[in-house]
């Protein structure tokens, strides 16, 4: 996400299915506010339902993203450089906001505060529901030795299958494999697990390496990408609402192949799209810099919001509240973003400009 885009691998299809996936993630957690106090008997939950189901892929598109992109180059890779990258632009304003959350929970009485619980949150990443997703992009970064090493060195057809395998098999069955050799132990950690991904992270790696090629090859196939992509959409959001009635068989399966078809569909969509406009826009470019910042930040308007609405004005209607917070989430993560990137580009400006006139000045003399 967001700034793992260098201007050396900028494609204008990654930088807007980027932008679109953080649009999306806003919208479900803002619809979350009826799928978690309405249930299916309810008109407004049916409303929301199928647009919030349909939108849960983007994480998983978060993940392959993240694998194109860094597999766009076939340069060595300086480690070291790497690493404290993903330090600075991952892993340091991950620890600001769940500091920031942290301090919101505490000052509205949720909890005391507390290191332990600090570091807790840090380490889990579930303080607020979006946090997993750190956690589990970092592990795909710890491991990237591993991917740059095998990747290379096995076909696409073998990886994407034994990705498969490992995601099916250890990654929605974790727990229950662990507590047949565990019984007595319980694994709080499979939810984070990177195993459960592994197939969106293979993928995108796969696509980088060979970009020009997947592109021709989805592009060419626009019409069985598309009819897979509604085929298994349908079919995934019927399943999802059968589970508020009865258990269903193959749901993970289903929604594994979902979430790959949507992908699919989308990164052909933006290609399609971006096809005859080879260039970034400078306000697309900047907004697809900050779309991490903004997955971080958003659901402290959305929380705030929430608190205040009941506490405050007392809108106990939820399709209002619903509305409400989506349109002020939208509205203040664009808010955010724009001052955020004003003050870093002013930040910049004024930088450069003393450091030419020192520059100047050491010159001079």
């Amino acid at each position: 996400m967001g700034r793992q885009i260098a201007r050396r691998t900028a494609k204008p299809e990654l930088s807007h299915m980027n932008i679109f996936c953080a649009f999306l993630v806003i919208f479900i957690h803002c619809a979350s506010v009826i799928i978690g106090e309405t249930t299916s008997l309810d008109t407004a939950f049916n409303a929301v339902f199928i647009p919030w189901r349909f939108s849960t892929f983007v994480v998983p598109a978060f993940i392959f993203l993240s694998g194109v992109k860094l597999f766009l180059t076939d340069k060595k890779i300086d480690y070291v450089k790497f690493y404290k990258g993903r330090i600075t632009r991952v892993i340091l304003p991950y620890l600001l906001w769940v500091f920031i959350f942290y301090i919101f929970f505490v000052n509205h009485h949720y909890f005391e505060f507390s290191w332990d619980g600090l570091f807790h949150a840090w380490w889990r990443g579930d303080l607020v529901g979006h946090f997993y997703f750190v956690i589990i992009i970092v592990q795909f970064y710890i491991l990237m030795p591993l991917w740059v090493y095998a990747l290379r060195r096995v076909t696409p057809a073998v990886g994407i299958a034994f990705s498969v395998l490992i995601s099916v098999v250890l990654g929605y069955n974790l727990s229950n494999i662990l507590y047949i050799i565990l019984p007595n132990h319980v694994f709080q950690f499979s939810d984070v697990i990177f195993t459960k991904y592994l197939l969106y992270w293979v993928c995108g790696c796969y696509v980088g390496m060979n970009y020009q090629k997947f592109k021709e090859i989805i592009l060419n196939r626009k019409i069985l990408i598309t009819a897979l992509f509604l085929f298994s959409g349908f079919l995934d959001i019927y399943l999802a609402y059968a589970t508020y009635n009865m258990a269903v068989p193959w749901m993970e399966e289903v929604h594994i192949l979902y979430c790959t078809s949507a992908i699919l569909f989308f990164f052909m969509f933006f290609c399609w799209i971006c096809d005859k406009r080879k260039q970034l826009t400078r306000f697309t470019r900047a907004l697809d810099s900050q779309c991490y910042n903004i997955y971080l930040s958003h659901c402290l308007i959305i929380l705030w919001l929430n608190d205040y609405i009941l506490t405050e004005i007392k809108m106990s209607n939820v399709v209002q509240r619903f509305w409400t917070i989506t349109l002020s989430a939208y509205l203040g993560s664009f808010i955010f973003w724009m001052l955020w990137w004003v003050i870093k580009t002013g930040a910049i400006t004024i930088f450069r400009f003393i450091k030419t006139r020192l520059a100047g000045i050491k010159s001079a003399v």
